[in-house]
């Protein structure tokens, strides 16, 4: 999951903080191959409802797993991803769980989860803007997810195959926009070097609109 936080505002990075970052790529990798195998799956599969309920109940659970072991791309304190990946955690559980309608419990889910990151994610990336490289990714995924969710929980007669359009679409355009992310974030102390010529754990300035 690509964790911002839209309280830490952290002007200055030191070399240390952005290596502690850039350490994290893999699992910013590693969830967003997940979430286009996924949604590959999704779309191809034949589902009926209580399997789809099934598969992504399952999917929200190793998400959210993965998510409690990742460092915010912002710099933020890493409590956010566990936070976030604790609320995707229980989410998944839930959707198993739930009483009632199981197709409509999906949706409902699905879609606050996703208003919830995609919420996070606009405002972090805005208020990050100036020294984040990477901040058009994360709001681009912002949008997505919150217009993915806006779908989903305006639908109270949601079908069974438009539910697995929206899932399987934000599922594909999220993991793809993760992979980029997880790149820009493995270079991102090189970036910094090559911007400032440091080495050393002392703070980046802020780069200038050319830099950006």
């Amino acid at each position: 999951m690509i964790t911002t936080s839209p309280l830490d505002e952290v002007r200055n990075w030191t070399r240390a903080q952005i290596q502690a970052v850039s350490q994290g790529w893999w699992v910013l990798l590693v969830t967003g191959l997940i979430s286009l195998v996924a949604g590959a799956i999704i779309f191809f599969v034949d589902w009926n409802v209580d399997d789809l309920v099934v598969f992504v109940g399952t999917l929200l659970v190793v998400r959210g797993a993965m998510t409690m072991f990742s460092v915010p791309i912002d710099g933020s304190m890493r409590s956010w991803s566990i936070v976030f990946g604790v609320i995707e955690l229980f989410v998944g559980i839930g959707v198993f769980f739930w009483p009632g309608p199981a197709l409509l419990v999906v949706a409902f889910s699905i879609g606050w989860i996703l208003l919830f990151r995609g919420s996070m994610a606009i405002v972090g990336s805005i208020t990050s803007r100036k020294y984040l490289p990477y901040w058009g990714v994360v709001l681009t995924a912002g949008i997505i997810e919150a217009v993915v969710a806006l779908y989903l929980l305006t639908r109270p007669d949601i079908t069974l195959i438009a539910a697995v359009f929206a899932i399987g679409f934000a599922s594909l355009l999220y993991g793809a926009l993760e992979v980029v992310a997880a790149f820009e974030v493995k270079h991102l102390p090189e970036r910094f070097d090559d911007l400032t010529g440091q080495t050393e754990a002392q703070p980046i300035r802020q780069l200038d609109p050319i830099d950006r």
